[in-house]
């Protein structure tokens, strides 16, 4: 996560909490280190974010701060809305949940007299007929964003398992299943993984920084979207 994304997620989990939050605990949201934490309250601080508290104790938000409204035409919200909606088709659940934050962080910065996206007269069906994830769909999007290998448990259609190391490109979600695409350094080629055959996958600390490069001639020699 990138450090403005991190510190507006902060704030924000500040202003919504009743009691003092520890850098322990938003590390554990956030999926970062303490010292990690400290380093962005005290840069929100020197900013003159009215954060108070201290290491150890806790840190609160005091009343009053507020963040610049967010701009958005009707048609816009509508889309929003919908388009967040949509993510519970997926059957990633941590998608949604994501989704469902987002949610919350742009109606609480919408103008009073605008129907909030909870309230929109739109929609969206929860239909799918996505299996159940086995492994973790969380890892595999934090490995595609910062380009680090996994290794997977693969079991293909014949039942054989294999053990792969991939190079995760991106997750392509269809109407009955999701799709990892990677660079498979197995077979030294592009391979899609169906979601419900991976095992399990481990993050992996080797990265990898040819990602763009693979991305760009794996989308132009596959059509994604024709099945």
């Amino acid at each position: 996560m990138v450090q403005p994304s991190r510190m507006f997620d902060i704030i924000q989990m500040l202003r919504a909490s009743p009691t003092p939050l520890t850098a322990e605990a938003i590390a554990l949201r956030l999926e970062v280190t303490k010292r990690t934490v400290y380093r962005d309250i005290a840069a929100l601080q020197a900013s003159r974010v009215p954060i108070e508290g201290a290491a150890g104790v806790g840190y609160v938000m005091r009343r009053g701060y507020d963040l610049p409204p967010l701009m958005f035409s009707p048609e816009e919200i509508e889309a929003i809305a919908v388009g967040l909606s949509l993510v519970a088709r997926t059957g990633d659940s941590s998608l949604e949940a994501a989704g469902r934050s987002a949610a919350a962080k742009i109606g609480d910065v919408l103008p009073c007299d605008t129907t909030g996206i909870d309230a929109m007269p739109l929609y969206v069906s929860r239909w799918h007929e996505i299996p159940e994830p086995k492994a973790d769909l969380a890892t595999m999007r934090r490995a595609i964003r910062e380009e680090r290998k996994l290794r997977l448990a693969y079991r293909d259609a014949e039942n054989r398992e294999t053990e792969r190391t991939i190079r995760p490109l991106g997750l392509v979600y269809y109407v009955d299943g999701i799709h990892l695409a990677a660079w498979c350094e197995m077979r030294q080629d592009f391979r899609h993984f169906r979601h419900d055959r991976i095992e399990c996958c481990r993050l992996l600390e080797e990265g990898f920084r040819d990602g763009d490069k693979l991305r760009k001639t794996w989308r132009e020699n596959r059509k994604l979207f024709d099945y």
